[in-house]
């Protein structure tokens, strides 16, 4: 189950888990080799789930998952958190997608600044969506999120 930052901990042990999001890469193109536990070829597990862009270069954030004293990363493309919230809420009747950031701002397309501001509102969309009742234990979440690394 998710907590926000302030209120886990690593005492928790694995009952319950945390995010950060506090970087972005852009890759210019996708690996040519993948090896087991390489945080791209998880996201691209991801991809087969849920589907997704393959264009590049391409902006992917940073999400770190903290759960008792482990800690996992992925990466998610911008399109992947709206296919999440595509999967998650169907017919709109959650109201989430309200709360994704722009994809793109025309005069700021990939700058620093709008790219951080992109993360944050992407953060702030994470941390929604995990503390909502019909959220709570979500398969598609966990995926996302590739929390069944923990329970390994």
């Amino acid at each position: 189950m998710f907590l926000p930052v302030d209120k886990w901990s690593p005492r928790y042990e694995k009952q319950f888990y945390t995010i950060r999001m506090d970087k972005y890469t852009i890759v210019d193109r996708p690996p040519t080799t993948s090896t087991s536990g390489d945080v791209f070829n998880d996201t691209c597990n991801f991809l087969d789930i849920c589907g997704s862009k393959n264009n590049f270069p391409a902006v992917y954030y940073e999400i770190s998952v903290f759960c008792g004293t482990e800690h996992n990363t992925c990466l998610r493309r911008y399109s992947q958190f709206l296919q999440l919230c595509n999967k998650l809420d169907p017919n709109g009747s959650m109201g989430i997608k309200k709360l994704l950031p722009q994809k793109t701002h025309p005069f700021h397309k990939d700058t620093d600044a709008f790219l951080v501001e992109r993360m944050e509102g992407l953060y702030r969309f994470m941390k929604d969506i995990l503390v909502r009742p019909e959220c709570v234990n979500n398969s598609l979440i966990e995926q996302f999120l590739d929390i069944q690394v923990f329970s390994e």
